[in-house]
Protein backbone atom coordinates (compact mmCIF):
# COMPACT_ATOMS: atom_id res chain seq x y z
CA UNK A 1 0.00 0.00 0.00
CA UNK A 2 2.97 2.55 1.17
CA UNK A 3 4.59 1.67 -2.40
CA UNK A 4 1.28 2.48 -4.36
CA UNK A 5 1.08 5.52 -2.85
CA UNK A 6 4.80 6.53 -2.95
CA UNK A 7 4.30 5.94 -6.74
CA UNK A 8 0.74 7.66 -7.22
CA UNK A 9 2.70 10.39 -5.37
CA UNK A 10 5.47 10.82 -8.04
CA UNK A 11 3.17 10.18 -10.79
CA UNK A 12 1.17 13.36 -9.81
CA UNK A 13 4.58 15.44 -9.06
CA UNK A 14 5.47 14.85 -12.76
CA UNK A 15 2.13 15.74 -14.22
CA UNK A 16 2.14 18.69 -12.00
CA UNK A 17 5.39 19.66 -13.59
CA UNK A 18 5.09 18.99 -17.62
CA UNK A 19 1.65 21.05 -16.51
CA UNK A 20 3.24 24.04 -15.29
CA UNK A 21 6.47 24.06 -16.93
CA UNK A 22 10.35 24.33 -15.65
CA UNK A 23 9.94 26.26 -12.99
CA UNK A 24 13.79 27.47 -13.47
CA UNK A 25 13.54 28.71 -17.18
CA UNK A 26 15.67 31.29 -17.43
CA UNK A 27 13.34 34.08 -19.00
CA UNK A 28 14.75 37.27 -18.17
CA UNK A 29 17.15 38.44 -20.77
CA UNK A 30 19.29 40.04 -17.59
CA UNK A 31 19.80 36.33 -16.57
CA UNK A 32 23.43 35.90 -18.40
CA UNK A 33 21.96 32.05 -18.44
CA UNK A 34 19.20 33.92 -21.10
CA UNK A 35 19.33 32.51 -24.57
CA UNK A 36 20.80 35.83 -26.45
CA UNK A 37 23.37 35.75 -29.47
CA UNK A 38 25.30 38.43 -30.01
CA UNK A 39 27.14 38.56 -33.69
CA UNK A 40 30.03 40.96 -34.28
CA UNK A 41 29.99 42.04 -37.70
CA UNK A 42 32.84 43.69 -39.43
CA UNK A 43 35.82 42.81 -41.72
CA UNK A 44 37.80 39.90 -41.56
CA UNK A 45 41.09 41.74 -42.31
CA UNK A 46 42.93 44.96 -42.58
CA UNK A 47 45.47 45.07 -44.81
CA UNK A 48 47.32 48.82 -44.00
CA UNK A 49 48.83 50.26 -41.10
CA UNK A 50 46.23 53.17 -39.22
CA UNK A 51 43.54 51.73 -41.37
CA UNK A 52 40.18 51.74 -39.22
CA UNK A 53 37.58 49.31 -39.10
CA UNK A 54 34.18 49.81 -37.98
CA UNK A 55 32.24 47.04 -35.88
CA UNK A 56 28.77 46.43 -35.48
CA UNK A 57 26.51 43.75 -33.30
CA UNK A 58 23.26 41.79 -34.08
CA UNK A 59 21.43 40.70 -31.19
CA UNK A 60 18.64 37.97 -30.53
CA UNK A 61 16.16 38.50 -29.64
CA UNK A 62 16.15 42.01 -29.53
CA UNK A 63 17.96 43.17 -25.93
CA UNK A 64 16.30 45.97 -23.28
CA UNK A 65 19.45 48.08 -23.35
CA UNK A 66 20.91 49.21 -25.92
CA UNK A 67 24.12 49.92 -25.24
CA UNK A 68 26.61 48.11 -26.50
CA UNK A 69 30.60 47.79 -25.68
CA UNK A 70 33.37 47.05 -27.93
CA UNK A 71 36.30 45.95 -26.98
CA UNK A 72 39.78 44.75 -28.33
CA UNK A 73 42.07 41.69 -27.21
CA UNK A 74 45.00 44.05 -27.58
CA UNK A 75 44.40 48.06 -27.70
CA UNK A 76 48.05 48.12 -28.59
CA UNK A 77 48.02 45.94 -31.83
CA UNK A 78 44.33 46.92 -32.57
CA UNK A 79 43.77 50.71 -30.62
CA UNK A 80 39.57 51.92 -30.22
CA UNK A 81 39.50 54.84 -32.65
CA UNK A 82 35.35 55.42 -31.96
CA UNK A 83 32.74 53.78 -29.96
CA UNK A 84 32.70 51.41 -32.73
CA UNK A 85 35.79 51.22 -34.32
CA UNK A 86 39.35 49.74 -34.06
CA UNK A 87 43.01 51.16 -35.62
CA UNK A 88 45.39 48.78 -36.92
CA UNK A 89 48.61 50.11 -35.02
CA UNK A 90 49.97 52.67 -33.63
CA UNK A 91 51.44 51.54 -30.92
CA UNK A 92 52.47 48.01 -32.06
CA UNK A 93 52.65 48.01 -36.39
CA UNK A 94 50.91 45.02 -38.12
CA UNK A 95 53.71 42.81 -39.29
CA UNK A 96 54.84 42.86 -42.91
CA UNK A 97 52.65 40.42 -45.11
CA UNK A 98 53.19 37.69 -45.16
CA UNK A 99 53.22 37.58 -41.55
CA UNK A 100 49.75 38.11 -39.86
CA UNK A 101 48.65 38.82 -36.15
CA UNK A 102 45.10 37.98 -35.02
CA UNK A 103 43.29 40.27 -32.47
CA UNK A 104 39.48 39.46 -31.60
CA UNK A 105 36.75 42.45 -31.14
CA UNK A 106 34.25 42.13 -28.22
CA UNK A 107 31.26 43.52 -27.89
CA UNK A 108 29.22 43.26 -24.66
CA UNK A 109 25.22 44.32 -23.48
CA UNK A 110 23.59 44.06 -20.00
CA UNK A 111 26.77 45.61 -18.43
CA UNK A 112 27.07 45.17 -14.91
CA UNK A 113 30.07 47.35 -12.19
CA UNK A 114 31.42 45.86 -8.91
CA UNK A 115 32.93 48.39 -6.82
CA UNK A 116 34.86 47.08 -4.11
CA UNK A 117 37.26 48.12 -1.64
CA UNK A 118 41.22 46.96 -1.53
CA UNK A 119 44.33 47.83 0.89
CA UNK A 120 47.45 49.04 -1.57
CA UNK A 121 50.64 49.00 -0.21
CA UNK A 122 52.13 51.71 -1.98
CA UNK A 123 49.77 54.03 -0.91
CA UNK A 124 49.65 52.64 2.26
CA UNK A 125 45.89 53.48 1.84
CA UNK A 126 42.48 51.82 1.01
CA UNK A 127 41.96 52.18 -2.48
CA UNK A 128 38.39 51.61 -4.11
CA UNK A 129 38.25 49.40 -7.54
CA UNK A 130 35.73 49.39 -9.91
CA UNK A 131 35.73 45.97 -12.20
CA UNK A 132 32.41 45.71 -14.89
CA UNK A 133 31.34 42.61 -17.25
CA UNK A 134 28.54 41.96 -19.45
CA UNK A 135 25.63 39.64 -19.23
CA UNK A 136 26.05 38.98 -23.37
CA UNK A 137 29.14 38.73 -25.16
CA UNK A 138 29.98 38.08 -28.85
CA UNK A 139 33.20 38.41 -30.54
CA UNK A 140 35.06 38.20 -34.14
CA UNK A 141 38.81 37.27 -34.72
CA UNK A 142 40.67 40.09 -37.15
CA UNK A 143 43.81 39.56 -38.90
CA UNK A 144 46.23 42.07 -39.26
CA UNK A 145 49.01 42.31 -41.71
CA UNK A 146 50.23 45.55 -43.86
CA UNK A 147 50.30 44.49 -47.45
CA UNK A 148 52.75 46.39 -49.98
CA UNK A 149 50.88 47.76 -53.21
CA UNK A 150 53.92 49.61 -54.24
CA UNK A 151 57.29 49.48 -54.48
CA UNK A 152 60.04 52.02 -54.85
CA UNK A 153 63.34 51.67 -56.31
CA UNK A 154 66.55 54.53 -54.96
CA UNK A 155 69.70 55.06 -55.57
CA UNK A 156 70.13 54.96 -52.64
CA UNK A 157 68.97 58.93 -52.29
CA UNK A 158 67.18 59.70 -55.04
CA UNK A 159 65.18 58.00 -57.44
CA UNK A 160 67.56 58.03 -60.45
CA UNK A 161 71.59 57.16 -60.20
CA UNK A 162 74.44 58.47 -61.59
CA UNK A 163 76.47 56.60 -64.67
CA UNK A 164 79.44 54.22 -63.84
CA UNK A 165 82.82 53.70 -64.87
CA UNK A 166 83.60 50.17 -65.73
CA UNK A 167 84.12 48.60 -61.66
CA UNK A 168 82.49 51.48 -60.31
CA UNK A 169 79.21 50.33 -57.77
CA UNK A 170 75.85 51.20 -57.05
CA UNK A 171 73.96 50.56 -53.60
CA UNK A 172 70.27 50.29 -54.83
CA UNK A 173 67.12 50.18 -52.08
CA UNK A 174 63.98 49.20 -52.82
CA UNK A 175 60.97 51.14 -50.64
CA UNK A 176 57.44 49.27 -50.12
CA UNK A 177 53.87 51.47 -49.59
CA UNK A 178 50.83 50.30 -48.32
CA UNK A 179 46.96 51.17 -49.59
CA UNK A 180 47.38 54.06 -47.25
CA UNK A 181 50.79 55.03 -48.82
CA UNK A 182 52.09 54.55 -45.71
CA UNK A 183 55.71 52.81 -45.53
CA UNK A 184 56.56 49.42 -44.65
CA UNK A 185 56.38 50.54 -40.60
CA UNK A 186 58.85 47.41 -39.84
CA UNK A 187 61.75 49.20 -41.18
CA UNK A 188 61.77 52.63 -38.73
CA UNK A 189 63.70 54.27 -41.06
CA UNK A 190 65.43 54.73 -44.72
CA UNK A 191 68.17 53.00 -43.67
CA UNK A 192 66.77 50.33 -41.91
CA UNK A 193 67.33 46.82 -43.93
CA UNK A 194 67.64 43.74 -41.41
CA UNK A 195 70.44 41.40 -42.61
CA UNK A 196 67.75 38.64 -42.30
CA UNK A 197 64.05 38.00 -43.06
CA UNK A 198 61.75 37.86 -46.01
CA UNK A 199 63.00 40.28 -48.45
CA UNK A 200 61.11 42.97 -49.24
CA UNK A 201 61.61 42.61 -53.21
CA UNK A 202 64.11 40.75 -55.32
CA UNK A 203 66.52 42.56 -57.66
CA UNK A 204 67.83 40.95 -61.27
CA UNK A 205 70.06 43.04 -63.79
CA UNK A 206 68.71 42.59 -67.01
CA UNK A 207 72.07 42.40 -69.15
CA UNK A 208 74.33 40.74 -66.51
CA UNK A 209 77.37 41.13 -68.63
CA UNK A 210 76.43 44.97 -68.33
CA UNK A 211 76.07 44.73 -64.32
CA UNK A 212 75.87 42.23 -61.98
CA UNK A 213 74.13 42.54 -58.79
CA UNK A 214 74.47 41.30 -54.77
CA UNK A 215 71.72 41.57 -52.50
CA UNK A 216 72.30 42.99 -49.28
CA UNK A 217 69.80 42.71 -46.41
CA UNK A 218 66.59 42.52 -47.29
CA UNK A 219 65.57 45.42 -48.97
CA UNK A 220 69.02 46.49 -50.69
CA UNK A 221 71.88 45.57 -53.27
CA UNK A 222 74.81 46.03 -54.61
CA UNK A 223 75.74 46.74 -58.54
CA UNK A 224 78.51 47.01 -60.22
CA UNK A 225 79.44 47.69 -63.55
CA UNK A 226 81.19 44.90 -65.57
CA UNK A 227 81.71 46.42 -69.20
CA UNK A 228 80.23 49.23 -70.79
CA UNK A 229 76.51 49.81 -71.84
CA UNK A 230 72.90 50.46 -70.73
CA UNK A 231 70.84 48.02 -68.50
CA UNK A 232 68.00 48.05 -66.44
CA UNK A 233 68.28 47.02 -62.29
CA UNK A 234 64.85 45.50 -61.62
CA UNK A 235 62.88 44.64 -58.32
CA UNK A 236 60.12 42.77 -57.56
CA UNK A 237 57.60 41.81 -54.76
CA UNK A 238 54.98 39.20 -56.25
CA UNK A 239 52.85 41.45 -59.41
CA UNK A 240 54.53 44.81 -58.40
CA UNK A 241 58.03 46.09 -59.79
CA UNK A 242 59.98 49.11 -59.97
CA UNK A 243 63.49 50.04 -62.27
CA UNK A 244 65.97 52.25 -62.60
CA UNK A 245 68.38 52.48 -65.70
CA UNK A 246 71.86 52.00 -65.89
CA UNK A 247 74.20 53.69 -68.20
CA UNK A 248 78.27 52.15 -67.63
CA UNK A 249 80.84 54.29 -68.98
Amino acid sequence: MARRLAGLLGATLLVAFFACGDPYLHLNPYDPAHAVSVTVTGPDSLFSYAEIAYFGAVIVPAFPDTAVKFDSSDSLSFMPAGAASFEAGPTIPPPLWPATKTVTVFAGIGAIDTTYSQWNNACACIVTIRTHWYRHVGSKMVVLTQRVVRILLRCPDTNACDALPVGGAWSVWVDGFDALNHEIVALTAATTNPLTGTPVATFVSRDTTVASISPVGIRAATVTARKTGTTWIVATRDVLLDSLQLVVR
